[in-house]
């Protein structure tokens, strides 16, 4: 099935889906199996249709009293172009233009960095460019080579930064397995309990003993959108998503809630996506996040992570893999942690890069 047949089966699906829900239902009531079945395989075909995604981002985090702000800017924040391919592949390309963050011990309070992070399926690259601090900026010419047990590590951490955090495509981008790689796998695990179970038991044997997450969706308007609500009822921090069926089920809204000690629900963090943008044919991107979080650390004021996208291009038929290869050039002293050499690029003759 081509492109153009997999994103018309996705609108009929959907259509068919809302609408028989609707007349029969009317308000918002629990999804049967049958239509948690529908939902996952209209949403599996949206994301197998992305191929390929560039984001131009910024982002910088503000800090409040409450929940609700008023929020200041402070100057930590990032200016980054991020490359990613199909879900399956997880390879994915960080350029971080300008980070800045603050400077534990250091000469300053803030050090800014630039840098590459790669991981093309078999390894990451991280190159070095250049540290700034107290209007001075220095050239570093290094380079790591991590294996590929680490490259998940390595590139969790730019889910938020990049906006993937808030994407159905990425959502769980460098999150450690067992947790699935795709927001379908949710709806699949939920309309039959052992599909999750059964990932769960393959990957340690252990897991075998415990029980199901308790988990419902429903359709539930949010912002005067009718959307589906997925709410998965763990322990102690339950957490809810608010998808729109309407706009290749883009992710609208999260929230992870913890139990106190009296066994009152509070906010623990939020994510909304305020702007999305229709980038290819039935994919829509957020444009625009933040994410709302409490301090760990009692006294401390909470942290609002804002995110916007400046340009997302996606399914481009030029794209080249090779992105996700980051070059060092020549002069760069590389640290190989797959081999563990140590060499200077243009002076070993074993360079594969030369």
């Amino acid at each position: 099935m081509n492109l153009k047949d997999k994103i018309m089966l996705v609108v009929f699906l959907t259509s068919v889906f809302l609408l028989n829900i609707n007349t029969a239902r009317g308000e918002a009531t629990e999804l049967s199996v049958e239509e948690l079945e529908t939902v996952a395989q209209s949403m599996r075909a949206v994301e197998d249709a992305l191929l390929n995604v560039r984001i131009d981002s910024n982002s910088w985090v503000e800090e409040g009293p409450s929940s609700s702000g008023p929020w200041e800017r402070t100057p930590v924040c990032w200016s980054t172009t991020a490359y990613y391919g199909k879900i399956s592949s997880n390879q994915a390309r960080i350029d971080v233009h300008k980070s800045v963050l603050p400077w534990e011990n250091g000469a300053a309070p803030y050090l800014q960095k630039s840098y590459s992070v790669s991981f093309d399926g078999e390894q990451v690259r991280r190159k070095e460019i250049s540290s700034s601090f107290s209007g001075k900026t220095f050239d570093i010419d290094t380079a790591v080579i991590f294996p590929k047990a680490s490259a998940l590590a390595q590139l969790r951490g730019f889910g938020r930064i990049t906006g993937v955090e808030a994407s159905l495509f990425f959502h769980y981008c460098g999150m450690p397995e067992p947790l699935p790689e795709r927001f379908s796998a949710n709806f699949e695990a939920i309309a039959d309990p052992n599909y999750f179970l059964s990932a769960l038991a393959t990957a340690d044997p252990n897991y075998s003993n415990i029980k199901p997450l308790a988990a419902k969706v429903v359709l539930e308007e949010l912002r005067g959108i009718q959307c589906i609500k997925m709410v998965v009822m763990a322990d102690s921090a339950p957490t809810a998503w608010w998808l729109d069926p309407n706009r290749g089920f883009a992710l609208l809204r999260i929230e992870n809630w913890r139990v106190d000690q009296d066994g009152n629900e509070r906010l623990k963090s939020s994510i909304n996506v305020t702007k999305l943008e229709e980038v290819a044919e039935n994919i829509w991107w957020p444009m625009e996040m933040s994410t709302v979080s409490k301090s760990h650390e009692a006294g401390k004021p909470w942290r609002r992570f804002v995110y916007r996208a400046s340009n997302v291009v996606a399914n481009d038929p030029n794209f080249d893999d090779s992105i996700f290869t980051v070059p060092f050039p020549e002069g760069y002293r590389i640290s190989d942690e797959v081999t563990g050499r140590t060499y200077i690029v243009g002076q070993d003759p074993n360079n594969p890069d030369e």
